[in-house]
């Protein structure tokens, strides 16, 4: 004869064995569900429009979650709970749906900038206007996703009752808070102000060319707080946003790109200029740093010991000016102590006078 106790305890647990079975089923069922229907869009989207199927990609897994936790609450029919379990869970989804949401948001802000940098880069747009709407795309998705993150987080945190309860009686206060957050993020708010103005007058922009604190380098980086400048050797020095709008600085590809450098060199009294120029247009025609714009030799200065010449040349952009100036340096040195066994490299007179007796 079974034992009643044992009965109960099986019946007991038995009941609640096949809700689980059941919750469990109708979670891999929807998540198939999803799959399928994801799959579906995908081929879709490939037959339709090919060019955006991999933003389509990079957004796959935030949707499946999305939709999972979207058709996972038509389940609860299925099962029988007590209220208050039911209420919990209906919260539990109601605070899941919002993160997810929040991260779709976020992903899809970023695969819309990523889309129209792309499109920027193969439309033919000229490269200064191309770094300008590059640079108002990087801050506008950054200024986006922050307000994607504030909004989700209210959403989130209005999901506890205390938290609402709290939030009441905090607004009573939020003027003082207002006032002393305020005060204590000053700067902090001041980089952001400098962060939108920038973006709006665009005295720097991504891919920008600059002398600051006496470091040559291109702007890598720009946040509404700070900007990363990449230095030539590969460090990177970080500016805040305001450093750009109260102190000087160079761009150097402010309006375009090209730009025009100088070699300075010594030569004797009597080294022939024109054959030197000669070998100055050789060198800038034989460089493919060169433009074919500015090519030129002059006298900068005479003092005691030699000619100080300058050579001018042009170039489509600072990196290619700076090898160009570096092989026609080398060039023109070598020249000058090649020609004629070195006769015109410069060299120190003394003459002495013999007085009579």
């Amino acid at each position: 004869m079974a034992n009643p106790v044992w009965t109960n305890i099986v019946q007991f647990f038995g009941k609640r064995y096949i809700d689980i079975f059941v919750v469990l089923g109708w979670a891999v069922i929807t998540w198939l569900l999803v799959l399928l229907l994801t799959r579906a869009i995908r081929s879709l989207v490939r037959r339709v429009a090919a060019d955006i199927e991999p933003a389509y990609t990079a957004l796959r897994h935030p949707v499946r979650v999305f939709l999972w936790l979207l058709l996972l609450p038509l389940g609860q029919d299925l099962v029988e709970l007590p209220r208050t379990v039911q209420n919990r869970i209906e919260a539990g989804f109601g605070i899941a749906l919002t993160l997810v949401a929040l991260w779709l948001g976020f992903e899809l802000v970023a695969v819309a900038s990523e889309i129209a940098l792309q499109r920027l880069a193969t439309d033919g747009t000229e490269e200064q206007r191309r770094r300008s709407a590059a640079t108002r795309i990087a801050i506008l998705q950054r200024l986006v996703q922050m307000a994607i993150v504030i909004i989700g987080a209210a959403l989130f945190l209005m999901q506890f009752q205390v938290v609402r309860t709290i939030g009441v009686s905090l607004l009573a206060s939020a003027g003082i808070v207002g006032v002393v957050v305020g005060i204590a993020a000053q700067k902090t708010i001041g980089n952001f102000v400098a962060g939108i103005q920038i973006a709006i007058t665009q005295p720097i922009r991504v891919g920008d060319t600059v002398i600051v604190e006496n470091e040559y380098g291109e702007i890598e980086e720009l946040t509404f707080t700070f900007v990363v400048v990449r230095l030539w050797d590969k460090r990177q020095l970080i500016l805040p946003v305001s450093y750009f709008l109260e102190r000087p600085f160079q761009n150097w590809t402010r309006y375009t790109p090209e730009l025009i450098g100088m070699v300075f060199v010594q030569a004797d009294f009597g080294v022939p200029l024109d054959a030197m120029r000669a070998e100055l247009q050789r060198l800038c025609e034989d460089d493919p740093n060169w433009n074919a714009q500015v090519c030129r030799l002059i006298i900068h200065e005479v003092n005691e010991r030699a000619l100080v010449l300058r050579a001018t040349m042009s170039a489509n952009e600072p990196a290619k000016l700076f090898d160009l100036r570096v092989n026609v340096r080398e060039g023109l040195v070598r020249w000058l102590a090649t020609t004629e066994n070195g006769r015109y490299l410069p060299r120190l007179r003394h003459t002495e006078r013999l007085e009579e007796n």
